[in-house]
């Protein structure tokens, strides 16, 4: 008997999950926004300028991040290890400090040192990328660059007297004739 009443159960749920299964799938569609193309538009208080500009924040933090991972490898183990601990895995200085069994404020001092130690290897990573980077291309040779590229070629002056002569130092005689000699080389290339 009971399995009499257990077959008409399971048959009656079956005819009617056959028969509102189209309907359901049906309303499911229906309900989801994602089958919508462009479905952000008819939602209250979308803007698409705040997407834009999210996506820039989210850029510039992703190249922040990329950047202090760049340079993980480059301070002690043990600070390295903290600040995996706080940017990869989310953990709080307490959590920390139990784990490493550390008082809290020992931990966040240990923390900050790591901070300022790879806030001075990006600055000294950033002036050197500066130094290095190459200067926008120059139109024209100013009067002076002119001067000092004639008196280091044609005449054979040491930088010494070319200083001395035009009343600069050293550096900037070597500065001047450089972008001068950098000039002459790309025009003698494009032109041929």
């Amino acid at each position: 008997m009971h399995i009499l009443f257990f077959l008409q159960y399971v048959i009656k749920k079956s005819c009617l999950s056959h028969y509102n299964k189209p309907r359901n799938k049906f309303f499911r569609k229906v309900g989801s926004l994602e089958s919508y193309e462009n479905f952000q538009n008819y939602l209250a208080g979308y803007d698409p300028a705040d997407v834009v500009e999210n996506l820039k924040d989210q850029e510039s933090q992703q190249k922040m991040f990329d950047l202090v991972t760049s340079v993980l490898p480059l301070i002690k183990p043990e600070r390295k290890h903290l600040i995996n601990l706080c940017l990869k895995y989310g953990f709080r200085y307490k959590h920390i400090a139990q784990v490493m069994g550390k008082s809290t404020k020992q931990t966040v001092d240990e923390v900050n040192r790591a901070i300022e130690d790879i806030k001075k290897i990006v600055a000294v990573r950033n002036r050197n990328e500066k130094k290095f980077k190459p200067e926008l291309e120059q139109k024209a040779v100013s009067e002076r660059q002119s001067q000092v590229l004639k008196l280091r070629c044609e005449k054979k002056f040491s930088f010494a007297a070319i200083a001395e002569q035009l009343n600069l130092s050293q550096k900037q005689v070597h500065e001047e004739f450089m972008a001068a000699y950098k000039f002459a080389q790309q025009h003698k290339l494009q032109s041929l």
